[in-house]
C-alpha cells in the first residue's frame, strides 16, 4: 500500500470525496485503505493546499424564480413549487437544498409526523436546515430502509441529522433498502420490525423525498445493489425506466415499473406515498430531467423544489415527450 501521504494518494482521495461526492467508506474501498485513514488523508490534502475550501452562505443569495414556479404548478397540478436561482459561486445542489430547507421551516409548525426519503439533495437539505425553535412533539421517520451507499446508523443519516436540528424524535428503519433476491425480500416483509416501520411511514402527514434518475448516481447504485441477473436486467431495461422515488422506479410517463425491482425494495410503495397528505420532492441538476418528469407524472407529488436549469429542462422535456393516449 502506498504511503497515505503520497501526492497521488492525496489527490485521488480528494477527487473521489470532493469532486465525485463519494462517502468516506467508498473512498477507503477505492484507494485501498481503512475507513479510519480517510479522514486523516483528506485532512492532509487540505493542509498541503491540494484542497482549498471556501465557505459561503448560499441562503443570503438564493432567490426564487416566480415565473418558472407558476409554469410548473400549472403544468403538473402542484400546490407547492419552489425554483431556486443559482448565483455564481453557489453549487446547484446547495441552491435547491436551501429552498427546500426554507420550505420545511415554513411548514413544520403544527406537523406531528414527517417522513424522509433519501438522496444527495435530501442529505444537503437536512444539513442546511436551521429552525428558530425546537419541535419536541414532532416525530421523523424514514420512508425506506438504508440506502446502499449510506454508512450512517441503519442507513438513516439524513433523518437523524434533521431530527437533531429540529429537536424531534426519530425512528430508525432497521433494514437495508435494497436486497439481492425476491426470497430475501419476501422474508423481510414478514418481520414485525419492518412492518411496523412501513406502517409508521404510511401514517406521516408530510414527506420530503429525493428523485433519482435511472443510470445516474444513487439510482445506478440502487440497481447495482439489487444484483440483477442478465435476464432480470433485460426485464428492467425493457420497461424504459426513467427514475425512482425511494427506490420505486417508474417510466417517463409516470407508470410504476413491475418486476424485478418491485420485489427488491424494503419501504413504502408509490401507492402508499400517494396517500400521504403532502409529498414534496427536492432535486438538482438539469441532467435529472427524465427522472423528475416521470416523478411529476406519477401523481405522488404535491410539491417540488428544483433549481432553475432543471425546472426549464423538465418543462422542455414535457413538451418533447408527451404522455401517450
Amino acid at each position: 500500500m502506498p504511503s497515505p501521504r503520497s501526492l497521488d494518494l492525496l489527490v485521488r482521495a480528494a477527487q473521489l470525496y470532493y469532486e465525485e461526492g463519494r462517502s468516506q467508506h467508498e473512498v477507503a474501498a477505492a484507494i485501498g485503505v481503512s475507513g479510519s485513514s480517510v479522514s486523516r488523508i483528506l485532512a492532509a490534502a487540505r493542509e498541503q493546499g491540494i484542497v482549498v475550501i471556501t465557505v459561503r452562505d448560499p441562503r443570503r443569495v438564493v432567490r426564487r424564480e416566480a415565473c418558472l414556479e407558476v409554469r410548473l404548478a400549472e403544468r403538473f397540478g402542484l400546490s407547492e413549487v419552489r425554483v431556486a436561482t443559482v448565483p455564481n459561486g453557489v453549487r446547484t445542489i446547495d441552491a435547491a437544498a436551501v429552498l427546500a430547507a426554507r420550505f420545511f421551516a415554513e411548514r413544520v409548525e403544527g406537523l406531528r409526523r414527517v417522513g424522509l426519503g433519501w438522496g444527495v439533495t435530501v442529505d444537503r437539505f437536512a444539513e442546511l436546515m436551521e429552525l428558530e425553535s425546537v419541535h419536541p412533539s414532532l416525530t421523523i421517520c424514514p420512508l425506506v430502509g438504508g440506502l446502499p451507499t449510506d454508512v450512517g446508523p441503519a442507513g438513516n443519516t439524513s433523518m437523524e441529522v434533521l431530527a437533531t436540528r429540529a429537536g424531534a424524535t426519530s425512528y430508525r428503519f432497521e433494514s437495508p433498502a435494497v436486497v439481492e433476491s425476491r426470497q430475501t425480500w419476501a422474508a423481510l416483509q414478514r418481520e414485525s420490525s419492518i412492518t411496523a416501520a412501513i406502517r409508521r411511514a404510511e401514517l406521516v402527514e408530510f414527506a420530503m423525498v429525493g428523485i433519482g434518475c435511472y443510470g445516474q448516481n444513487n439510482a445506478r447504485r440502487v440497481v447495482s445493489a439489487m444484483r440483477l441477473t442478465p435476464r432480470e436486467a433485460h426485464q428492467l431495461s425493457s420497461q424504459s425506466p426513467a427514475g425512482d422515488i425511494c427506490g420505486r422506479f417508474f417510466d417517463i410517463e409516470g407508470r410504476p415499473l413491475g418486476l424485478p425491482t418491485l420485489e427488491r425494495v424494503i419501504g413504502v410503495s408509490l401507492d402508499q406515498l400517494r396517500k400521504v397528505p403532502k409529498v414534496v420532492a427536492v432535486a438538482a441538476g438539469a441532467e435529472k430531467s427524465p427522472g423528475v418528469l416521470g416523478a411529476l407524472r406519477t401523481g405522488v407529488l404535491d410539491g417540488i423544489v428544483l433549481d432553475e436549469k432543471l425546472a426549464l429542462a423538465v418543462l422542455e422535456l414535457a413538451d418533447a415527450v408527451p404522455i401517450r393516449p
